[in-house]
Order: structure tokens, then C-alpha cells, then sequence
């Protein structure tokens, strides 16, 4: 087994990076990866993320890439769709450095796409498909791309906008074009399906072209470390989205590293719902499942019994999602009627994970839910709380391939204390695209990425997250998680959601209110009084929810993922 040192120097870990740990104590909050506590890791190479994929066409040709709505395509299918796809967009005239925006779901085209792009140089900036225009023509502008891959449903706001924003080509395709006609269609999947494929001026239509061009040959020169094929929008939460460069070496790192603890002993199997405006919808599991000669079952909307029926029909493996997701599934009143045993892998992520939610999930299928901690800077996980010799389900975990430490008031924090979380590896975006200043701020010189997210270290090494620093309340001179608050209240039994924000308080300065979304049947029988009653049963009185308001639904975004600042505007907090 590889020394800290020895391991670190293999993959090109910079020298002074691990010189600069070694000033930390294990009394600090800080920690690195110790190859010791899992699978050895394999060489990462400094490659384009075409050619990884294009290693594990050589190697399974006839293994199924992808499966999607029935329909199955085999890798050495898959790569020649990818290099007619290159051949199309060489002819329109794109090059090295070109931005591409496709608007199109978890589907096989977008997988087409997104390596075809990548493959000629060129940069794909997904759009999430339930922007408006307002949002699509921020994104387009930013990053000032010229060629649109769209579903034809979606054709309407590139329409209105496409002299606006001085677009060249719109490509278009239907959901079906890439499916089984003979598809059983779930109820979701609908309105997608039944919007009538048509000619459409102006506009090049995806299979057509797909016909018409023959592979392409041209190789492209690719600097993997400077380069990036792929630029991923943060969510915009706390404000404007920022696009983060994700490096080829940043990808091919992760795809492999990540691989490492999704692959069963057999090819990996992932159903993925996940959006791919998101860095999950790459990284867990669909990637690591490609360069593994896996099978990725992507959906391009997500239904309850379609995803239960497809983990037994697909024999998946491993899945990822949001913890409302593992709360859908276990929603289904007959969950233990199907057949969920080739599942080894199931992560949540993308907001906080009850501990409530995980211990449901092991009932029912025996598994120990995997929880990290990361984010589009960092290509999804940062950390990840179980590895085979270092593991706490309760935290989230430690960090895999590279360092984390807590800072609080310009220094490393005591083990136990809160404060911001900094993450630092080789798999650190470049930075945000046109935004010298908020790049400057988050990405240090150093090679630490600040979070913006508040979390401490216990003495033995773990991780915990607390919540977004911005969200924290503060009551009273006391620290409050939301999260906490959320996690607590969302175990009452009418409760199917909640998000909590800090309003102002003469006497506390702040004082905690919470947003409460009740079961259908229980409307009209809790009280505002209940909710308090029981929240005084299971925390410290400081973080009780002085004010409770009842609403039907959480503002969410694409992940599941509860957007407080629109609960603040609504309440007329200043951010």
C-alpha cells in the first residue's frame, strides 16, 4: 500500500499543496485523503474526456452504453453517433473554444452532443430545461454561444430570442427520435412523448443530420488541464448563476475516482434522473458508468413505479439523487414488491440528508445510504462518508482525493468549532467564466476553494455540514442551522417539507420562521401550534420556530433543492 507521500506524487499532486498541510495538527480541522482507506486508484491521465470514453469503446464494443425509453445503444453504436455528431458541427463551422448550449434532458442525444462537442474542442453549456427566457438569455449571453441543441418543445424561446441573441444554428430533436416507439409510457413522461414531432424552418433536425454525415476523422489537439469541455451554472441560490470551467482533467479525474465506489462486482448499471444543466447528472453515476463499459439508464422525467420497475428490469446498480427522491421511492405503498436487489450503491446529495430518510431506506433494501459533500466547483463530491476503511453514515465523510480544512476568522478552526468549509484537489474548477473577481474570492492561490458553506470536523476526522453561511440564523448571539430545523420538523408525521429563514426580531435580532408544506389529509387538522409544540420536543428552545405559515409547496430548483432567498423576498428580507 502507497504512503500519503508516495500516492500524492504519483497522480501529479502539486509539492507545495502537501507541503502546506503538513503545518495542520490532528487538533486542527483539517484532513487529507490517506490512500489507505479504500481502493487503490488507478493512474489518471492527462487526457481528453473523448479519448477516456473512446478507451472504453475499444475495450467493451458490443457492451450496452445506453438504454434509454427501450431503446438500446452499444458503445461502438454510441461512438459512431458521436463522431457523425463532430463531423455535423465541423461543417457548421465550430471550432476550439466554441460555446454550445444545449437545452435538452437526460437523454441519449444529450449524450451525443456532449461528447461530440467536447470531441472537436468546443465547450457545452447545458441550459436546465425548465428555464424561461429571461434565464436562457442570461446564460447565452454569458457565455456568448451561437449554436443551440434544443428539444423541439422547447423551440419557442429560441425563437423569440434567436435575433436577440444573434444565434446561428438551432438544432432540433424530439424525445422519441432516440427511444423505442413502442416505449410503455409512464404518466411523467407524457408531455414529452405526446408533443408531435414536425419540420421546423430554420432549424437542422438532430437524426437527419446524423444521416447525412459520415464519422469524423480530424484529430483535435487538447491541453486536458487548461482546456475545458464543459462549463456547469451554479444553481443561482444566493444569487446570479456562475458558470464553472470544468477542465478535461477535471473531468477525467473524477469519472475515474468516483468510479472506484460506484462499480458492483459485475459492469455498473445507472438509472439516472438527475438534470444535466447539474454536475450530478454527469458525475453520479453516468460518467464513471461509461468508462467502466457500464450501462446508463437516464430518464428525462422522473416517475415513481417507472424508477422502481427499471432498477429490476435493468438490473441497476447504483443510483443518486436529492433525499426527496429516496423520499418518493419510499412513498410507493408497495416499495417491498419490487425487486430493488442489485442496488450496491445509493447516494443522495444536493441538499441535507435526514438521518431519519437513511434509516427508512436501510429498512427497506439493507443498503447504508452514501452522503458527501461537494459542488459544482468541485465536480459533484468533495467528500463522501463511506469508503471501505474509513466510514461514519452520520457525517459526510472525509475528503476523497484531496484536503479539507475549517476556517473561522481568517484561521484553521479547533476540531468541533464551525466554520467555512475549503475544499483543495486536483479536481477544482479553473474558475467562473467571465467573472474575474468572484473567481478571485472563491478560488485561492493556494489552491483552496471556498465553499460559502458553514460545517466543523470531528476529532475523528469527519466532515459535518451545517448549512449555506448565508443561511445561517442568527438568534440571540446563537448559531441556527436551518437545515437542522428543517431535518427535525420534516419528521412530523404531517409534514411533507419545510424550509426555514431568519426574519428580523427587535429583542433577538433574528428569530427563526419556518414554511411548512402538510400532507393533503392532515390540512386543516395541525396547527401553527402543533408544528411549534413538536419542534419544543426535539431541540434547544433558541431554535424552536417562533412563526410558522403553512404553504402548499417549497420554491425549489432542478435538484430538489429549497430556495430560501425566495422565501426571504418573500418576507421582505434583505439578502
Amino acid at each position: 500500500m502507497e504512503n500519503i507521500a508516495e500516492f500524492y506524487k504519483r497522480i501529479g499532486y502539486p509539492v507545495k499543496w502537501l507541503e502546506d498541510g503538513k503545518q495542520y495538527s490532528d487538533k486542527d480541522s483539517y484532513i487529507i485523503y490517506d490512500p489507505a482507506w479504500h481502493d487503490a486508484i488507478p493512474e489518471i491521465p492527462d487526457i481528453s474526456l473523448y479519448q477516456l470514453l473512446k478507451r472504453s469503446v475499444k475495450k467493451n464494443p458490443d457492451n450496452i452504453a445506453i438504454s434509454f425509453l427501450g431503446r438500446d445503444i452499444s458503445y461502438r453504436e454510441f461512438d459512431l453517433l458521436i463522431n457523425k455528431f463532430a463531423s455535423l458541427l465541423l461543417e457548421m463551422g465550430l471550432k476550439k473554444g466554441d460555446f454550445v448550449i444545449p437545452m435538452l434532458p437526460n437523454c441519449t442525444q444529450h449524450w451525443i452532443a456532449f461528447f461530440a462537442i467536447g470531441r472537436i474542442g468546443a465547450i457545452s453549456a447545458p441550459l436546465n430545461v425548465m428555464y424561461k427566457e429571461k434565464e436562457i438569455a442570461y446564460q447565452v449571453n454569458d457565455c456568448g454561444a451561437k449554436t443551440i441543441i434544443t428539444l423541439d418543445m422547447f423551440y419557442p424561446y429560441f425563437e423569440k430570442l434567436k435575433d436577440e441573441l444573434n444565434i446561428e444554428n438551432i438544432i432540433v430533436t424530439n424525445i422519441k427520435d432516440m427511444a423505442d416507439p413502442n416505449f410503455e409510457v409512464y404518466d411523467a413522461l407524457k408531455m414529452f412523448w405526446d408533443f408531435p414531432k414536425k419540420s421546423i424552418p430554420g432549424t437542422l433536425d438532430f437524426v437527419e443530420a446524423l444521416e447525412k454525415h459520415s464519422p469524423a476523422e480530424i484529430e483535435i489537439a487538447c491541453d486536458p488541464r487548461q482546456e475545458f469541455p464543459l462549463i456547469i451554472y451554479t444553481s443561482g441560490t444566493t444569487g446570479e448563476p456562475k458558470g464553472a470551467m470544468e477542465t478535461h482533467f477535471n473531468l477525467v479525474h473524477n469519472t475515474i475516482t468516483h468510479g472506484l465506489y460506484c462499480k458492483p462486482e459485475g459492469n455498473p448499471v445507472n438509472f439516472s434522473i438527475l438534470p444535466m444543466n447539474h454536475t450530478g447528472g454527469y458525475m453520479v453515476w453516468q460518467l464513471p458508468a461509461f468508462s467502466l463499459g457500464g450501462t446508463v439508464v437516464p430518464r428525462p422525467i422522473f416517475d415513481i413505479e417507472d424508477c422502481l420497475k427499471a432498477i429490476g428490469k435493468h438490473r441497476v446498480t447504483c443510483l443518486f439523487g436529492p433525499p426527496t427522491f429516496y423520499q418518493a421511492l419510499m412513498m410507493h405503498p408497495k416499495i417491498k414488491e419490487f425487486d430493488l436487489s442489485s442496488l450496491t450503491m445509493c447516494a443522495a446529495g444536493a441538499a441535507p440528508v435526514s438521518p431519519a430518510v437513511m434509516q427508512a431506506w436501510k429498512e427497506i433494501t439493507g443498503l447504508t445510504m452514501t452522503v458527501g459533500w461537494g459542488g459544482t466547483e468541485m465536480n459533484t463530491m468533495g467528500t463522501i462518508s463511506v469508503l471501505k476503511k474509513k466510514d461514519k453514515p452520520e457525517s459526510v465523510g472525509v475528503p476523497f482525493v484531496g484536503e479539507v480544512k475549517i476556517e473561522k476568522d481568517g484561521a484553521v478552526a479547533p476540531r468541533g468549532e464551525v466554520g467555512e468549509m475549503l475544499f483543495r484537489g486536483l479536481q477544482v474548477s479553473k474558475g467562473y467564466l467571465n467573472k474575474p473577481k468572484e473567481t478571485q474570492k472563491a478560488f485561492q492561490e493556494d489552491g483552496w476553494f471556498r465553499s460559502g458553506d458553514a460545517g466543523y470536523m470531528d476529532d475523528e476526522g469527519f466532515v459535518h455540514y451545517v448549512d449555506r453561511i448565508k443561511d445561517l440564523i442568527i438568534a440571540s448571539g446563537y448559531n441556527i442551522s436551518p437545515a437542522e430545523v428543517e431535518a427535525t420538523i420534516v419528521t412530523h408525521p404531517a409534514v411533507t417539507e419545510v424550509g426555514v429563514i431568519g426574519i428580523p426580531d427587535e429583542y433577538r435580532g433574528e428569530t427563526v420562521k419556518a414554511f411548512v408544506a402538510l400532507h393533503p389529509d392532515s390540512r386543516g387538522k395541525v396547527t401553527e401550534q402543533d408544528i411549534i409544540d413538536y419542534a419544543k420536543e426535539k431541540m434547544a428552545a433558541f431554535k424552536v420556530p417562533k412563526v410558522i405559515e403553512f404553504i402548499d409547496a417549497l420554491p425549489k430548483n432542478a435538484m430538489g433543492k429549497t430556495l430560501r432567498r425566495l422565501l426571504r423576498d418573500q418576507e421582505g428580507v434583505k439578502q
